[in-house]
């Protein structure tokens, strides 16, 4: 129970894997099992998820490719998004920001920008990201693109641009305290996005004030 408790990753690994397999159909190796597809890619995706935590970014990188389906997983606006439910849109949308990062981890930024390169294919993830439609999500869709994009670009050493979608971030969070005042926008949003903007400045002692704050998990 302590090495579970001081390191959960392996054994969450462990589990997401378990739920993978039984998901799939397959049991004892054998078609034995009617498949669950949307336990299946939600698995996946948390083990994508897992493996970056991990630092196992090509394991990362090949869970992606499965929720993608397809080596090209950077061919967003092409897909036939009525072949969807809207969760398993906002997961494909999850599985190329991951990828994103697996890629940048592994030393291909350039793989990386064919993702979040232009401005069209942004807008389909976070459009993607915001099946809910409410405006908390809509506001998370927004911000998680634009930090992968602004990530990416620094890893190019495309310095500017990455600048640009930064300060895109920054505009999440000055429009988040409008639609907190409305009531829109819960807490731990917030400090999701005041928290990010604080480690771009460098305020780490700022940062360090908000995980220490207590107000629920971030």
């Amino acid at each position: 129970m302590h090495n579970i408790s001081t390191n959960p990753f392996p054994r969450i690994l462990s589990c997401l894997e378990k739920a993978q397999r039984l998901s799939s159909g397959l049991k004892d190796g054998k078609d034995d099992v009617d498949p669950d597809w949307d336990c299946y890619e939600a698995s996946t995706l948390s083990l994508a998820y897992a493996k970056l935590e991990l630092q196992d970014a090509a394991g990362a990188l090949e869970m992606c490719r499965v929720v993608l389906g397809s080596d090209n997983i950077a061919a967003i606006a092409k897909e036939d998004r009525s072949n969807y439910t809207s969760e398993s849109l906002r997961r494909r949308a999850m599985a190329r920001l991951y990828a994103c990062e697996a890629f940048c981890r592994l030393g291909d930024p350039k793989s990386a920008l064919f993702i979040v390169e232009s401005e069209s294919s942004l807008r389909c993830l976070a459009s993607d990201m915001s099946a809910s439609n409410s405006v908390q999500h809509e506001a998370y869709a927004q911000f998680a693109t634009r930090a992968t994009a602004s990530g990416t670009f620094s890893s190019t050493g495309s310095f500017e641009r990455s600048k640009l979608h930064a300060s895109m971030t920054t505009g999440v969070a000055e429009n988040l305290t409008a639609d907190k005042n409305k009531g829109n926008v819960d807490n731990v949003f917030e400090k999701r996005v005041h928290l990010f903007s604080l480690l771009k400045e460098g305020d780490t002692d700022g940062a360090i004030a908000i995980l220490r704050s207590g107000l629920g998990r971030v």
